[in-house]
């Protein structure tokens, strides 16, 4: 389970900083996600913050939420570039159906916590293969579909960090999925919020 996170021997602490050097002014960064709003799903998130807070930076704002798909910069704000207008049509004429997934145990990126996400019947591939973005396309890490919990604040032991996560117990959490959300957030702030710019309502299957 944490195999790869334990080939490091310690995280990596997020600088909380405005890196021009990558957005080059550019204000928003444009991504597809799956919102995370149910309560039991917020309160196991909360738990799991709250008991790696001393591990984390304070401050993280950015909503729970499962990433689908890296847009990237966005030069076209506040309008919808016309890749982004297509792959909304795209996927509205998918006629996607509500499906459910889980929200599962705790893990590691060497930057960040997450808890998994689990997708036995893969929907999620199904909804990859419509957004067909640039990003999606040059970007060679394997997905993992997971919810952030927060930065880490400075280097810590992985073993340690792998010890504590093994002692938070909490059932996993079957949530349905009834919509997708394009959404922004600005470049210059790490931890901040983001902004939802379109909805896409899942149909429910016909009676």
């Amino acid at each position: 389970m944490f195999s790869d996170f334990l080939n490091r021997k310690t995280t990596y602490a997020t600088e909380l900083r405005d890196f021009q050097e990558w957005h080059k002014g550019i204000e928003h960064f444009g991504f597809w996600a799956i919102e995370t709003t149910g309560s039991d799903c917020l309160e196991k998130i909360h738990t799991h913050q709250e008991y790696l807070s001393h591990r984390l930076h304070p401050g993280y704002q950015r909503q729970p939420h499962i990433t689908l798909a890296l847009e990237g910069l966005l030069k076209d704000t506040p309008s919808l570039a016309p890749s982004i207008i297509r792959t909304i049509e795209q996927l509205e004429a998918a006629n996607l159906r509500p499906f459910p997934l889980q929200l599962a145990r705790c893990n590691s990126f060497a930057t960040c916590p997450y808890l998994e996400i689990a997708d036995p019947r893969g929907y999620l591939s199904s909804i990859r293969n419509c957004l067909n973005t640039v990003e999606h396309q040059q970007n060679p890490k394997p997905y993992t579909p997971h919810v952030t919990l927060g930065f880490y604040n400075q280097a810590h032991s992985t073993s340690c960090i792998v010890k504590e996560m093994s002692g938070i117990l909490s059932p996993d959490i079957e949530f349905m999925v009834n919509e997708i959300v394009f959404a922004q957030y600005k470049t210059r702030e790490v931890q901040g919020p983001y902004e939802v710019l379109h909805r896409i309502k899942l149909a429910p299957q016909a009676s």
